[in-house]
């Protein structure tokens, strides 16, 4: 920690040094030419102090981020294991839906398909495990149709292949990007999020510098993302796109006579709270998918003031939803699905508990856990989150299980 003060004493030090040289030049100087003399010499002790302390600085900076290094790991799998009939590596190919089964399609981008996780994981695949614990119960399948790179208008597309598979339900997830009008390519990403001056040599080779350059832009780089990520939303011609988009879902879904649900999931690159930065572009796409006459569900409350980092699959550096936030998707998805009757009342988890913690528990009611739950994920066509998590608060106060 003592590294930390060096450049600042140094600094002193050579002020002190200064002031006494220049002081004892100028109580000698008795010529306009000694006082120039003086000068210079104030000056060139002062570059001079300033190049030792920023040496100084450099020298202490990295020996203090080399102590600081954290150590590399990494939690994600070794292998991913899919269906053998798989021939990609979303999961198995399209196939008839076996004699009595109920299926659910899901529709979405990256988000759905679950990058760097096993299929297993992905909330799709997750609602489907849950739906099957029942003995005796009819056989759901949920079919995860995620696509790395769609947005809604590429959904469309998505919707009328998944419809072919004779689903019961389908269920299309939107993510705040849906509305770009296609995905970044990584030239394009840089020119967006990377100014050209970060790549000065100078930050390589002096540390310290890069290290307040990164910061800075680190500051800039938040500010583009927030202001990317809305403006698609705000301006006509691409919200038009996505409102349109929503429309020949809803009808495509219509005409085939299936059930259609969106989900909204937030980014996690902000803990979502109230200072979260994207509430009004839920706003937004909440009001274009009730004017398209989609039932929805926004998935901000289920993850309120839950730091970023435990829910990105890679924290820092990839912001997909990771395997807890897969998780968290499907047991909210659930408790929807359960109050507005979209699945067959016999594949509803008959046995639930509020705690898991040893071999016997208290089990509770379904029907009060799943109503719990499905208020904290609000329909956007009902009040607004603070009223509604306010008023959970207050009934889990006096609930016991």
């Amino acid at each position: 920690m003592l590294l930390a003060f060096w450049p600042g004493a140094l600094l002193h030090l050579w002020g002190r040094v200064i002031s006494r040289a220049a002081s004892s030049v100028m109580t000698s100087s008795k010529s306009s030419t000694e006082l120039v003399l003086t000068w210079r010499i104030r000056a060139i002790l002062v570059v001079v102090g300033l190049l030792v302390s920023a040496i100084a600085l450099e020298v202490a900076f990295r020996v203090m981020a080399g102590g600081l290094k954290p150590t590399s790991w990494n939690d994600r799998p070794y292998g991913f294991f899919l269906p053998s009939d798989a021939h990609t590596l979303q999961e198995s190919d399209s196939h008839p839906k076996a004699e009595g089964a109920f299926r659910i399609a899901i529709v979405g981008d990256s988000f759905t398909f679950g990058p760097n996780m096993q299929l297993a994981d992905t909330f799709p695949k997750r609602l489907e495990q849950m739906l099957n614990l029942n003995q005796g119960a009819p056989r759901v399948e949920v079919l995860n149709r995620g696509l790395c790179g769609s947005s809604t208008a590429v959904e469309v597309e998505q919707v009328r292949r998944a419809l072919l598979e004779q689903p019961n339900l389908l269920v299309l997830e939107i993510t705040l990007n849906d509305a770009e009008p296609h995905p970044l390519s990584r030239e394009e990403y840089e020119a967006e999020f990377k100014p050209a001056w970060l790549k000065w040599r100078i930050f390589s080779v002096w540390r310290s510098i890069g290290f307040v350059a990164s910061r800075i832009h680190n500051y800039q780089s938040a500010r583009r993302y927030i202001d990317y990520h809305s403006r698609f939303f705000k301006d006509p011609p691409t919200f038009e796109v996505f409102r349109s988009s929503l429309e020949r879902i809803g009808k495509q879904a219509e005409n085939a006579g299936v059930p259609l649900i969106a989900m909204v999931y937030p980014l996690f690159d902000y803990p979502v709270n109230e200072r979260y930065p994207f509430h009004e572009v839920h706003e937004i796409i909440g009001g274009a998918l009730a004017k398209a006459g989609i039932p929805a569900v926004d998935l901000r409350e289920a993850y309120r003031n839950i730091p970023p980092d435990r829910l990105q699959v890679i924290p820092g550096v990839d912001n997909h939803p990771n395997e807890i936030a897969h998780r968290i998707a499907a047991e909210y998805l659930l408790s929807v699905l359960v109050r507005d009757a979209l699945v067959p009342a016999e594949v509803v988890p008959r046995r639930v508990f509020r705690a898991r913690k040893d071999l016997k528990s208290p089990s509770s009611k379904p029907d009060r856990v799943f109503k719990r739950a499905a208020r904290v994920v609000i329909p956007n066509q009902a009040k607004g989150p603070e009223s509604e998590a306010l008023e959970l608060s207050e009934e889990s106060e006096g609930e016991g299980s």
